[in-house]
């Protein structure tokens, strides 16, 4: 067409014909050049494009071998292709071809296939360089990068590439225009690769390409064999992947499944892992929805069946997350659940101790199963300006299989960021067994303490119950928290109850396993409290910490307690009222133990309490009881008149019944004036059930251990009626052993004792009052008393008022033998013993030297330093058998005695005032039967024994007065002397017989010293030898009377009336 538009255009100017055939000369020749020159080139044309190639290799210095084997117009083939050194080309390919047309601005490469190719590359700095190949690059246009419309087709196409983290192999295979319609495989493969503290290896991912209006896409599985990243480790990861980029390569969208995987990490592992995520984004930013799954959890702190994560998420320069992380199927480890169970443990056995216990259950149960949902938003930010991460939680719900549910949620929820955490939320819970509770928590920002305020309804379980009023908490960074609050509380305690308790609770946790509940003290009330039996009214006192806290708990172990001061309590025990105050009590929680001092227990009815009383009260509180020690014991039981004291032992509470063990001291309550010595009580057991009483035990002298008597004692509380059973088997008194051990009623009264006492008494109290009976006895007992020694007393005595020492009257002893000077035996004494230490005598009879002696009724008080007096009556008393009983042998006496001996008692002792013993009418005689033992008296002295061996009397006198221990007054009177038989007789001595004889004999002797002195009564020889001068003297004066004198009466007695006191 050129050319006939050239003829055309010539033709206008010359003729048609001309110019057509110029035309035609031109054209053949040129064509025939062209030929000629085509035919050459293309015999030479390997040569010429050898040598262009090579020319601009060594250009750009790069090392090369190759073969054409083929040129075309329209197809070039290189085999054994060799690029970069040939120790370690950067590419070996045993054949390239390209398609190329020719355009109008020259050849154009319309397709490049490849056999099989290897290429060799490295990643340095991010880039990827393949060594001499990267000198065939041509600079950067800046325009967008674009596929070339290109058809492709590799046969068998592989890249070694290293990296700094390992070595990545890719394969390529496909074959299509590759802008649009190119389709194949790619593979990367690395056995080992290092990025950071992570190594991952076996990666496989055999991958399809294809390319859809110059969007390449790429799909298929990703696998992992293995991959650790610091302590946390994965296998058989797998994924599989479908992703399509913008036709610049600079923006992408796809998703991503997982199918599997297992991850392990000290503190957690999951054993399959699932889900998918789809992505949009470019090189600044991608993101996109995520919905992850994690199988089979399990931590330190339990397990979940399955943890998903799903959201939409950004990652770039800035990274964020808004979405929820779900819990399924969990469970807290048995580990935890098992602490839970110590934690109930350390409650068991306190009022809180079932409360505690349920919320336990409930949350064990609620730990067996459960789920939880959390909302999560993250957010990060890099760069210069960027904040670090921040990650707020909105929300926080933990719903449990058994019903429970906690919830956090409103405000700004639960907020990290780089200055720390802020809380701004509210807390629900409940269901399940779980406590009631809602709950504000706010902070004014990071670091600042946490505060909040809190209520909790009311929450029974087991017979307990706890209400809390309004909580007020602050919760420091470090985790520790104070808690303040008023609790109230009602349950079960070691065999009793405690119910209405209301006590403040200031409480401090130090975040991990420390806290401590009251610190200081506070006012507790509690209006009724049971234990084993005991119930108390309403108690308000002001408790103090023992041992830095009201309660500690660290960990599972349980410390602290309470100190009262001053205590006062009022309730019951058993059925009996009881008042009952301490000085101090504490009592400390680790061990359940308790200490009381100056404690005072009245129990029963107000008008006949028993008492019991301990300086000092220590036990431990067990499930079986309480039970503890006592020491300086004190009380009286009823209105018996019996104090204790000096008490120590053990005590044991359990089963509404008290038990008391140990050893005390029993003494007289009238302490002005004791019926007994305090005695030393042993093996004393009291039981207290319901309302009775039931003791006994064993009392003993203290001072000589000598076993007096065993005690039997019962009481019941509600009638304040009891009774007391004394046995005395039998106390034998020695010289060492005596009464006044016993008794002060026996001192300055008799002395000596010696022989056995036994018997047995009851005392009997009620509301109407005390009454004692007894009886005692002894078969033969030996003492000595202020009329004289007393030998084989024996008798029974009946106490009508034991306490009183009462006996009925007509009360009988038998005495062996008295002596008061002259023994007297076999007497019979008739007597009652009367209240006050009174003894009221009714008779006494003694057979007496062949008459009697007896005794006038009297009243004797031995109760104060009173005068005593006994009258005691002789009656026909024969001087022969009264001689007998001195036992003077050479004295023989006939005559019968009358008198009356009265006798008086004081703290002074014994004396007899206005004695008097008179022989009866008719007189007696008195005979000497010895020798005489001075064989020369003188003339005047064997006469006068001679005249006086034998002495006839008319009227004896005598009369007594003075102590029975002292200087005893005794006046002897003889009158009516004449000589007896027997008797020597002369002019003198008849001359003598004609005097009015009256012998008045004064003596002044201890009265257990008058053997002396009446054996002197009847020897001739000491009346002789006293008596002989003054009358020979009396006599002389008779035959020469002096001048002026007056005669005396005939009837003047030689003797005056007093005489001088002789030996």
């Amino acid at each position: 067409m050129g050319v006939e538009g050239a003829n055309e255009e010539a033709e206008t100017r010359k003729s048609p014909v001309r110019r057509f055939r110029r035309l035609q000369r031109i054209l053949i020749a040129v064509a025939l050049i062209l030929l000629v020159a085509l035919v050459a080139l293309w015999i030479d044309r390997k040569s010429l494009a050898g040598g262009a190639i090579d020319r601009e290799l060594a250009r750009r210095g790069v090392p090369a071998r190759y073969t054409i084997s083929d040129l075309g117009f329209g197809r070039q083939r290189l085999t054994n292709v060799v690029i970069g050194d040939p120790r370690q080309p950067d590419l070996v390919a045993d054949w390239l071809e390209t398609r190329t047309r020719i355009g109008l601005s020259g050849p154009v490469v319309t397709g490049v296939r490849a056999g099989k190719v290897r290429l060799h590359g490295r990643l340095i700095e991010g880039q990827i360089s393949l060594g001499a190949l990267d000198k065939l690059m041509g600079p950067s246009s800046g325009k967008p990068f674009a596929l070339p419309a290109l058809d492709v087709d590799v046969r068998d196409g592989g890249i070694r590439l290293e990296t700094p983290h390992g070595v990545v192999g890719l394969s390529l295979t496909g074959r299509g225009v590759l802008n649009d319609g190119f389709s194949g495989r790619l593979g990367a493969v690395a056995p080992r690769l290092a990025i950071g503290n992570c190594v991952m290896t076996g990666l496989a991912a055999p991958l399809r390409v294809r390319v859809e209006r110059e969007r390449p896409s790429l799909s298929g599985p990703v696998r992992l064999a293995g991959l650790r990243c610091g302590a946390v480790t994965a296998r058989d990861l797998a994924a599989r992947v479908d992703v399509t980029l913008q036709p610049a390569l600079d923006q992408w969208r796809g998703q991503a499944v997982l199918e599997d995987g297992a991850l392990r990490h000290p503190v957690a592992a999951t054993a399959a892992l699932g889900g998918r995520l789809d992505f949009t984004g470019n090189a600044a930013a991608t993101s996109g929805q995520l919905d992850l799954t994690a199988r089979r959890v399990t931590t330190r702190q339990g397990r979940a069946d399955r943890v998903g994560i799903a959201g939409r998420y950004l990652v770039g320069q800035a990274m964020r997350f808004d979405g929820h992380v779900r819990m399924g199927g969990a469970q807290v480890a048995p580990a935890i659940l098992a602490q839970v169970n110590g934690w109930s443990r350390a409650t068991a056995s306190t009022p809180v101790g079932p409360v505690a216990d349920a919320v336990l259950r409930a949350v064990e149960r609620s730990g067996r199963g459960f789920a939880a949902d959390l909302k999560l938003a993250l957010d990060r930010e890099t760069g210069a300006r960027g904040q670090g991460l921040s990650m707020r939680v909105p929300s926080l719900t933990l719903a449990s299989n058994s019903g429970g549910r906690v919830a956090l949620g409103g405000g700004d929820g639960l907020i990290y960021d780089s200055r720390g955490i802020r809380i701004d939320t509210a807390l629900a819970m409940g269901g399940g067994g779980l406590p009631a509770i809602r709950a504000t928590l706010k902070q004014a920002g990071p670091r600042e303490p946490m505060r909040g305020t809190a209520t909790m309804a009311r929450y029974a379980a087991g017979g307990a119950a706890l209400a809390l009023d309004r909580v007020v908490f602050s919760a420091a960074g470090d985790g520790t928290t104070a808690v303040t609050t008023q609790l109230s509380l009602s349950g079960p305690i070691s065999g009793g109850r405690i119910d209405g308790l209301v006590l403040p609770i200031a409480a401090r946790w130090d975040g991990g396993r420390r806290l401590a509940i009251n610190p200081t003290c506070q006012p507790l009330a509690i209006d009724r409290l049971a234990l084993s039996g005991l119930r108390l009214a309403r108690v308000a006192v002001r408790a103090c910490p023992l041992d830095g806290a009201l309660v500690r708990l660290d960990g599972t172990r349980i410390g602290g307690g309470v100190q009262l001061g001053a205590t006062s309590l009022t309730g019951m025990i058993g059925s009996s009222p009881l008042r009952l105050s301490a000085g101090a009590t504490r009592f400390a929680l680790a061990d359940r133990s308790f200490a009381l001092t100056e404690v005072k227990s009245l129990i029963g009815r107000p008008e006949s309490p028993t008492r019991i009383d301990a300086a000092t009260l220590t036990g431990r509180v067990t499930p079986q009881g309480i039970a503890g020690q006592f020491t300086g014991g004190a009380g009286q039981v009823g209105q018996v008149p019996l104090l204790l004291g000096e008490a120590t032992g053990d005590w044991r509470l359990a089963g509404g019944v008290l038990n008391l063990t140990g050893a005390l001291q029993v003494r007289d309550a009238r302490a002005d004036s004791p019926r007994f010595l305090p005695m030393a009580a042993r093996d004393v057991t009291l039981t207290l059930a319901g309302s009775r009483i039931n003791a006994k035990g064993t009392l003993f002298e203290p001072t000589k251990n000598v076993k007096v008597a065993d005690v039997t004692i019962t009481h019941a509380l509600d009638k304040g009626a009891g009774e007391a059973d004394l046995s005395v088997p039998g106390i034998t008194f020695t010289k060492e052993f005596q009464p006044e051990l016993l008794t002060p009623v026996t001192k300055g009264v008799i002395e000596d004792v010696r022989g056995p006492v036994s018997g047995t008494g009851r005392i009997v109290w009620d509301a109407s009052g005390v009454r004692s009976t007894g009886q005692f006895g002894t078969e033969g007992i030996d003492l000595a008393a202020a009329l004289g020694p007393v030998s084989g007393i024996a008798g029974t005595i009946h106490f009508t008022d034991l306490l009183a020492l009462e006996s009925a009257p007509g009360q009988v002893a038998t005495v062996k033998t008295i002596n008061p000077g002259i023994q007297v035996t076999n007497g019979v004494i008739r007597y009652q013993t009367l209240s006050g230490a009174r003894v009221k005598v009714e008779s006494g009879r003694w057979p007496f030297a062949g008459g009697q002696l007896t005794l006038d009724p009297t009243l004797l008080d031995f109760s104060q330093p009173v005068e005593r007096r006994m009258t005691f009556h002789v009656e026909g008393a024969a001087a022969d058998q009264f001689l007998l009983q001195f036992d003077f042998q050479n004295l023989n006496a006939t005559g019968v005695f009358d008198g009356t001996l009265p006798m008086i008692f004081d703290e002074r002792g014994g004396r007899i005032e206005g004695g008097r013993l008179v022989v009866r009418p008719g007189g007696g005689s008195i005979a000497y039967l010895g020798e005489l033992s001075q064989k020369d008296l003188g003339i005047w002295g064997n006469l006068a024994f001679g005249a006086l061996r034998s002495l006839n009397y008319r009227s004896l006198r005598i009369d007594m007065n003075g102590p029975l221990a002292g200087e005893m007054v005794t006046d002897v009177r003889f009158a009516g002397i004449s000589q007896g038989k027997g008797a020597k007789s002369n002019f003198l001595i008849r001359r003598l017989q004609k005097l009015p004889f009256i012998f008045n004999v004064r003596i002044k002797a201890p009265f257990r010293g008058l053997l002396d002195s009446a054996q002197s009564f009847y020897d001739p020889r000491r009346l002789i030898q006293r008596n002989l001068p003054a009358l020979l003297e009396e006599q002389n004066k008779r035959a020469s009377p002096p001048a002026n004198t007056p005669a005396k009466p005939a009837t003047t007695p030689i003797q005056p009336a007093a005489s001088e006191t002789v030996p």
